[in-house]
């Protein structure tokens, strides 16, 4: 029978020591985050996020942004605004200016939750692990994190297993192929362009299949599952039939099956959000 990952139980342990270390701390994280779209899925974040970093001890303001223009002075703005632990940006924004990769690239670095700036995925490709000159620990991606932290948690191995990503992108796809690269594995990338029988050849062999497809498909089946393997659907919109996927699968999460790694990516969130802080007040003991 399919054992179905524990995503909520596995984000609650993480905001649970999250707000252990800021009641220790004494004060409280301040962070900004900006919503730039419409778009249904990241007012819904939004909501969640506020919530669940309110509980956990996280001061948090949001802004609705309109222009290419105000996102941009306002993410510059964050490197000398020393009141603010960090700044989050809801993506997609789809600014007809410039791409989200670009809004991604300029948050300043040590005020970057999701760990996606030009210098923190530098720092994830070259496996340091902590930020320069000191002993604290550096971030990365958000989603790519929740993945490897849910796998970890559930004691799936990754050293010298055969991994397939179906997502390319910088926000997931790149970054979560590094930390498998990493931790020792093996990493097949495919997206929504590579031919379905190649889709198909590569999978019969993974122990770990992540996908991540903005658009509801099915993009494979049991059929070319192995027996056994682990299956983390990150997309919104659902890239397989769970029921199908569930009679070969060892280990499942997705939407579909109710146990969404969604929770897991906003606690890594907040991890992210204790590491910058951490950073921070190891910077303010540092002045003379």
């Amino acid at each position: 029978m399919v054992h179905l990952f524990q995503c909520n139980e596995i984000a609650h342990k993480y905001f649970s020591n999250v707000k252990k270390e800021i009641d220790l701390a004494g004060r409280s994280p301040y962070i900004k985050l900006f919503l730039a779209s419409r778009d249904k899925g990241s007012e819904s974040y939004a909501k969640v996020m506020i919530k669940k970093f309110t509980e956990a001890g996280i001061i948090s303001d949001l802004a609705r942004v309109d222009s290419y223009g105000e996102l941009e002075r306002k993410l510059f703005l964050l490197k000398d605004e020393e009141e603010v632990t960090g700044g989050f940006v809801f993506y997609p924004i789809n600014f007809s200016e410039a791409k989200d990769s670009y809004f991604m690239s300029i948050v300043p670095e040590f005020k970057d939750i999701e760990g996606l700036s030009s210098h923190n995925i530098y720092r994830l490709f070259r496996y340091e692990r902590n930020f320069p000159r000191s002993g604290c620990k550096a971030v990365v991606p958000c989603t790519a994190k929740a993945v490897i932290k849910t796998l970890l948690d559930e004691n799936v191995k990754i050293e010298g297993k055969d991994v397939v990503i179906l997502n390319k992108s910088y926000a997931l796809g790149a970054p979560l192929r590094r930390m498998f690269d990493n931790l020792g594995a093996t990493v097949t990338a495919c997206d929504i362009n590579t031919k379905k029988h190649s889709i198909e050849y590569y999978l019969k062999n993974a122990d770990i299949v992540v996908t991540a497809v903005p658009k509801k498909e099915e993009l494979f089946d049991d059929s070319c599952l192995k027996k056994g393997v682990s299956v983390i659907d990150c997309s919104f919109e659902g890239n397989f039939d769970f029921e199908k996927i569930s009679n070969v699968a060892g280990n499942v999460s997705s939407r579909q099956s109710g146990n969404y790694i969604g929770p897991v990516t906003t606690s890594m969130a907040a991890v992210n959000t204790l590491y910058l802080f951490n950073y921070e007040n190891y910077l303010r003991s540092s002045k003379p």
